[in-house]
């Protein structure tokens, strides 16, 4: 089933800059350094890349220790943390595309090196997408960092409703394994809570 309710975000390369800290930690160099990528492995990158993010604006809320989303409840500290003071939240899912998936398959076996490289620029995208969709999304709001699964006490396995909610496979492409792991490889799913006005706590 999809939901009407969900929104899509698209982008091309041309439209966010790779943040070059979290590329320069993903290569293992010196973030200050200059970084001059090959430039086959950047024109194999863009040219694989498909940024896409699905999400919902959603109720959640927070009473003894759980965050009730209505489609699913999470336990745990960390999140109920990050949530205090929202009553609503976005449920997001970041991906950049199979072909990426297949294009590191494909360099794992004729370039170590080249795979090591867009393995990293690949992993630096979608934390940029990231950042990129999250700044449209919550445009007009005030929101907290998004939060992961499998980030603090939130459990990997909240990978199956959240990403079943955004009929994932339908609209990002996205399944998951036994282990809860996402094909796309390079997909994030994310949780942001949005900060309750001052109309809202009167």
């Amino acid at each position: 089933m999809t939901y009407s309710d969900i929104k899509i975000i698209t982008a091309s390369p041309e439209d966010f800059e790779i943040n070059r800290n979290e590329l320069a930690l993903r290569l293992h160099t010196d973030r200050n350094s200059v970084l001059a990528l090959p430039d086959p492995c950047v024109s194999a990158f863009g040219s694989a890349v498909r940024y896409k993010c699905a999400y919902i604006r959603t109720p959640v809320r927070l009473s003894e220790g759980i965050c009730d989303f209505g489609f699913m409840r999470i336990p745990g500290r960390s999140l109920y943390k990050n949530l205090t003071g929202c009553s609503e939240a976005f449920v997001m899912a970041f991906t950049t595309g199979i072909a990426v998936d297949r294009l590191l398959a494909r360099l794992n076996i004729t370039s170590q090196a080249e795979h090591f490289i867009v393995d990293a620029l690949s992993s630096a995208a979608i934390e940029s997408f990231c950042d990129y969709a999250c700044g449209i999304i919550s445009k007009d709001t005030q929101c907290v960092p998004r939060f992961s699964p499998g980030y603090g006490d939130l459990d990997i396995t909240f990978q199956e409703p959240l990403l079943s909610r955004l009929s994932a496979r339908e609209t990002l492409g996205i399944t998951l394994n036994s282990a809860y792991l996402m094909t796309p490889v390079k997909s994030i799913t994310a949780i942001m809570g949005i900060k309750n006005t001052q109309e809202d706590r009167t």
